[in-house]
C-alpha cells in the first residue's frame, strides 16, 4: 500500500526541476567553511580591537612567553629576558646551589631547562620579566637521585581556625613569603646535572679548558627536583623551631610561641606564612628572625585581604588574595 506522502516522494525524486531546485539550496562544505574562517576572522579582529590599553598601545591578554633559552635571547626583547636569566644565575651561584666539578664516569647527570614567565600588575601591565631555571626531576632515579618526595602544608581547617582565633582574641595577623624558597634546603644526594643554558656561554667565553666534560653538583635544592618541596620543609621546620616555636599536634604546619601577649602562631603554606600575634612588635621580631636566614617579602596585613572583626556571636572573614 502507497500512502500519499509516500507517493509525493516518489514524484518529487523523479521531477527534474524540483530536484534541480534542491541542488541550488544545498551549500558546499567548502563555502561553509569559508564562512566560518571569516566568522573567525572577524571575531579576532574585534579581540584585538579590546587589547588596547592606556597609552595607546596594544598588547595581547594572554602574550605568548618563550619557550626556550634559545627563543628567549633572540627575541625582540630578549634584552629583558637576558636581564632575569641574569639574575636567576647570579642568585643559584651567590647561593652555592653547585660547584662545577669534572664529570664522574660512574653518574649520568640530570637535565635542566630555562622556564619563562611575565609577571603583570593589576592593569595588567608587565611589571618583571621572569626566569627560573629548573631541573628535569622525570629523569632521577628512586633509591640513587633521591628517596622520599612528601611535604607537608596546612590543612585548610587549620587557616580557618587560626583566623577565628584571631578575630575573637583581636590578634593581628600578617603575611610574608620566602623568595626562592626551594633553594634554600641542602640535599643529602649525590646529584650532578648538566650546565644550564647561558652559563655554558660563559664558559666558553672564558674559554674554560675542558668545559665539554664539567657538569654542576648541587650542593642546594633545586626547583624540579623532586625532592625539592620536602627538603625545603625540614629546613624552615629547623629554623622555625630553633626560633623557639613548636609544631601542633593536629597540624604540623602551625608552629605556636609563648603565651598571653606574647603569644605568636605561624602558618605554613609551603614558602607563605601567616603570622599572627597580639602585639605587631612580636610579629616584627619572628619576621626579623626567619629574614636572618632567608630572602623574606614582606606583604604585609594590607595584602592579606581578610577582614577580621571581634563578635560575641559570629566572625565573618572574607577570602584571601592568594590561593590557599
Amino acid at each position: 500500500m502507497i500512502t500519499r506522502s509516500r507517493t509525493r516522494h516518489i514524484e518529487e525524486t523523479t521531477d527534474p526541476e524540483k530536484a534541480e531546485g534542491r541542488k541550488k539550496q544545498i551549500v558546499a562544505p567548502s563555502a561553509i567553511g569559508t564562512k566560518r574562517q571569516k566568522v573567525s576572522q572577524a571575531r579576532v579582529k574585534r579581540s584585538d580591537e579590546l587589547l588596547a590599553i592606556e597609552g595607546g598601545q596594544l598588547m595581547a591578554a594572554t602574550e605568548e612567553v618563550p619557550k626556550t633559552y634559545a627563543e628567549a635571547t633572540t627575541r625582540q626583547d630578549q634584552d629583558e629576558w637576558k636581564k632575569a636569566i641574569a639574575s636567576e644565575l647570579k642568585s643559584l651561584i651567590v647561593n652555592k646551589t653547585w660547584k662545577l666539578v669534572p664529570k664522574p664516569a660512574h653518574q649520568r647527570p640530570i637535565g635542566c631547562r630555562w622556564v619563562f614567565a611575565l609577571k603583570r600588575d593589576e592593569k595588567g601591565q608587565v611589571v618583571r620579566y621572569k626566569a627560573r631555571l629548573v631541573a628535569k626531576g622525570y629523569s632521577q632515579r628512586h633509591g640513587i637521585d633521591y628517596e622520599e618526595t612528601y611535604s607537608p602544608v596546612a590543612y585548610l581547617n587549620s587557616i580557618r581556625a587560626m583566623l577565628v582565633k584571631c578575630s575573637a582574641e583581636g590578634m593581628e595577623i600578617e603575611q610574608c613569603d620566602v623568595d626562592t624558597a626551594f633553594l634554600y634546603g641542602k640535599l643529602e644526594e649525590e646529584i650532578y646535572m648538566e650546565l644550564p643554558e647561558g652559563l655554558r656561554e660563559l664558559l666558553e667565553l672564558a674559554e674554560a679548558e675542558g668545559e665539554d666534560g664539567v657538569v654542576c653538583m648541587l650542593l642546594q635544592s633545586l626547583y624540579g627536583l623532586k625532592q625539592a618541596s620536602r627538603v625545603w620543609n625540614e629546613t624552615i621546620d629547623k629554623h622555625l623551631k630553633s626560633m623557639g616555636f613548636e609544631p601542633a599536634d593536629a597540624d604540623p604546619c602551625v608552629y605556636t610561641r609563648g603565651e598571653g601577649d606574647d603569644e605568636c602562631i605561624v602558618c605554613l603554606f609551603v614558602d607563605d606564612m601567616l603570622i599572627a600575634s597580639r602585639q605587631k612588635a612580636v610579629i616584627a621580631t619572628v619576621k626579623a628572625g626567619i629574614a636572618e636566614k632567608f630572602l623574606l617579602k614582606d606583604i604585609g596585613a594590607e595584602q592579606v585581604g581578610a577582614t577580621l572583626a571581634p563578635s560575641t556571636s559570629t566572625f565573618a572573614t572574607t577570602s584571601f588574595k592568594r590561593r590557599w
